[in-house]
C-alpha cells in the first residue's frame, strides 16, 4: 500500500485579501475606527464577498479588526504597547534564527551579508534599502535551517505595524551599526551574541515604528 502524502497547502483568495487589508491598516490608509466596506474591497480586488468575509475573520483573530454584530467590521485601535509587543515577539523569533545561523552559515554566506550590508549603507534609495534589508535578514533566516522558524518569521514580518521604508533617516544609521554587530557575532560563530544583537536590532526598530506612528496620529490620545 502506497504511503499517503499530504498535499501542500496553497495560498487562497482570503489570504490575498487579508494581506491587502493588513497593508492598508499598517500603512495608515485605513485608520482606526474605519468601517471596512466589504463590497468595495470585493469590487476593487475582483473577488466575491466570501474571501473578504474570511479575511476579516482572520484579521479579527490577529487583533487588527473588530467585528461588531449587525454593525460590521471596523479597524481596531492599535496602541503603542501592541506595536512594541509585536516587535518584541518578532525579535525573539528572529534572534533564535540568528543563533541557529551562527553555527550554520557558510563563509560565503557571511560574505554575502557583508556585501548586502555595504550596498545598503551606500544607497539613499528607500525602496532599495528596504529590499537589501529584507535580503540581509533572509540570508540569516534561511541559514537557521528550520521551516518552523522561517514560517514564524515570515508571519510576523508580513504583519509588522510599520514598513521600514517609512522610517526616519536616523534609523538607517542605527540599522547600519546594528547590522555590523550582527555580522561580527555571526563571523565569530557566537550564538548568544548573535541572538542578542538581532533581538536588540528588532526591538529598537519597534521603537522607531512607534515614533513614526505617533507622528501620524495613529494612536488614541493618552
Amino acid at each position: 500500500m502506497s504511503e499517503t502524502r499530504r498535499v501542500p497547502r496553497r495560498r487562497n483568495l482570503s489570504e490575498d485579501v487579508s494581506e491587502y487589508i493588513r497593508d492598508g491598516i499598517m500603512s495608515g490608509a485605513l485608520r482606526p475606527g474605519t468601517r471596512i466596506d466589504q463590497d468595495a474591497i470585493a469590487a476593487e480586488l475582483g473577488v466575491s464577498r466570501l474571501p473578504v468575509r474570511e479575511a476579516l475573520i482572520s484579521l479579527d483573530k490577529e487583533g487588527l479588526i473588530n467585528t461588531i454584530p449587525r454593525r460590521g467590521a471596523f479597524v481596531a485601535q492599535m496602541e503603542r504597547e501592541d506595536v512594541l509587543d509585536h516587535y518584541q515577539l518578532f525579535g525573539q523569533v528572529a534572534g533564535l534564527a540568528a543563533a541557529r545561523a551562527a553555527a550554520r552559515l557558510l563563509d560565503s554566506d557571511i560574505e554575502r551579508l557583508v556585501d548586502v550590508h555595504s550596498r545598503m549603507h551606500g544607497t539613499s534609495n528607500r525602496d532599495e534599502q528596504r529590499k537589501l534589508n529584507d535580503e540581509f535578514h533572509r540570508i540569516i533566516n534561511k541559514a537557521a535551517g528550520s521551516a518552523r522558524i522561517t514560517s514564524m518569521v515570515g508571519l510576523l514580518s508580513r504583519s509588522l505595524p510599520m514598513p521600514y521604508v517609512d522610517f526616519p533617516d536616523t534609523w538607517l544609521d542605527e540599522a547600519d551599526r546594528q547590522h555590523q554587530e550582527i555580522i561580527d557575532a555571526l563571523r565569530k560563530r557566537d550564538t548568544l551574541a548573535a541572538q542578542r544583537a538581532m533581538e536588540q536590532h528588532i526591538n529598537l526598530s519597534g521603537r522607531h515604528a512607534v515614533n513614526v506612528l505617533e507622528g501620524m496620529g495613529f494612536f488614541s490620545p493618552e
